[in-house]
């Protein structure tokens, strides 16, 4: 009797059951391979194959082994060049001012200072007399009057006159009533002696001098 040829199309696997076994025990090696011609993406996906055995179609599954150890991790790679600066922000708004603290403790009272630089000074009383107030004068030798409300003072040496620019100023407790008068340094000095320096009072509000008012003259 001739014998019957194989369909070139189809893949039959003629085996015994050892055989079968066998393939089982294989099947780790066969994995992603299809004997019927499946596609490649559905075995990677399924782990399956499919083959013909005794003309019955026999699928097998692999069963994935456990997983291995974690591989050690690669060394870093070079640090990339530092980028250019961004562009500044804007300034933001001011904030609210804050409370003010507390007023610290007062400090130690400090050193006497160094004694003044006045080369000269004197409280003039101007009545009932013209005369100099002694524990309040230094360096001022004597007060004369020379008309109403003009005097003339003697300054000791080694004070010019003719070279000083004097302070002079009210005083009002040697003043009838307290009620302190104008009081005016008169530089050119035009009636007093050379040595002498001139002082005038007046009344407020008069511009002819007037006497009866105390004042105070500092030659600095």
């Amino acid at each position: 009797m001739p014998r019957k040829p194989q369909r070139p199309r189809t893949l039959a696997l003629l085996a015994t059951p050892a055989v079968v076994g066998a393939m089982t025990v294989a099947m780790p090696a066969l994995a992603g391979t299809s004997l019927l011609g499946d596609t490649t993406a559905r075995t990677a996906r399924t782990h399956c194959i499919t083959a013909i055995v005794g003309h019955r179609h026999v699928r097998e599954c692999l069963i994935p082994g456990p997983r291995g150890p974690r591989g050690f991790s690669g060394a870093s790679g070079p640090r990339g060049f530092t980028g250019a600066p961004g562009p500044r922000g804007h300034t933001g708004p001011t904030g609210a001012r804050g409370t003010t603290g507390a007023t610290g403790a007062t400090g130690a009272a400090g050193a006497t200072g160094a004694a003044g630089t006045a080369r000269a000074y004197a409280v003039v009383q101007t009545t009932p007399e013209v005369k100099l107030i002694a524990g309040q004068s230094s360096n001022i030798t004597a007060v004369t009057l020379a008309a109403e409300g003009i005097y003339c003072l003697t300054p000791a040496a080694p004070i010019e006159a003719a070279k000083e620019a004097v302070a002079v100023s009210p005083e009002v407790s040697y003043t009838p009533g307290n009620v302190p008068g104008v009081v005016a340094f008169n530089a050119q000095r035009p009636h007093c002696p050379p040595g002498a320096l001139e002082v005038d009072t007046y009344k407020p509000g008069e511009t002819a001098p007037k006497g009866g008012y105390a004042f105070t003259i500092v030659v600095p």
